[in-house]
């Protein structure tokens, strides 16, 4: 299994919060626990309220940790415009989810994904025709995804920073209300949501 190796330009949270940077950083962090709250992606839950709750060890098995992705944004030119954080799940833990799902049937997690040669015909079509062709990004694609009722709602510890806890000491994890990047099937899910969208459009 490779390790990912850090650099001042991708650091570990740790390594953030030791580094000169450390307030940017946090701020990036703030600005993401923000567009979970805007878009309605968690709910708060005692972790103890969870049926695979063990008081010995202080945790719950079915609770899938998280972690944040950091990077710095540079221009054209080389001029640092950006701090930028991302909490995900953690994908090596997916199993977890997999299990809660009512049986023991692996996750559907096929997303499909346009070719470049179906693009390249797409624009040469579009050449033909005197079309112009655009293109747009979604900002926090994946936060306005929609669980159905065959989707496997998970339980996620809260990324580094942002553990909280009740008034009795008992950590609370965060029940996901919308898919996260990270999680296995969030790209599909993500895909299924923009369809309806396009297709109730037309």
């Amino acid at each position: 299994m490779s390790v990912k190796q850090h650099t001042p330009n991708d650091p570990s949270w740790q390594q953030a919060m030791q580094s000169k940077d450390k307030e940017a950083w946090r701020e990036a962090a703030k600005v993401e626990i923000d567009n979970f709250d805007r878009h309605g992606v968690k709910a708060d839950v005692p972790e103890d309220s969870l049926p695979t709750w063990n008081a010995q060890k202080g945790r719950a098995s079915e609770v899938i940790d998280m972690l944040w992705v950091l990077k710095k944004k540079y221009s054209e030119t080389g001029e640092l415009i950006k701090f930028k954080a991302r909490a995900v799940v953690c994908g090596n833990q997916q199993t977890a989810k997999a299990k809660r799902s009512g049986d023991d049937s692996v996750l559907e997690t096929f997303a499909p994904a346009a070719r470049s040669a179906t693009f390249k015909l797409l624009c040469a079509v579009c050449c033909l025709e005197g079309r112009c062709v655009r293109q747009f990004d979604v900002e926090a694609a994946y936060l306005q995804g929609e669980f159905e009722g065959d989707d496997a709602k998970v339980h996620v510890r809260p990324p580094p920073g942002e553990q909280t806890y009740d008034t009795r000491g008992v950590p609370i994890v965060w029940l996901l209300l919308k898919p996260l990047y990270g999680e296995a099937d969030a790209g599909r899910i993500w895909h299924r949501t923009a369809k309806k969208q396009l297709v109730d459009v037309q």
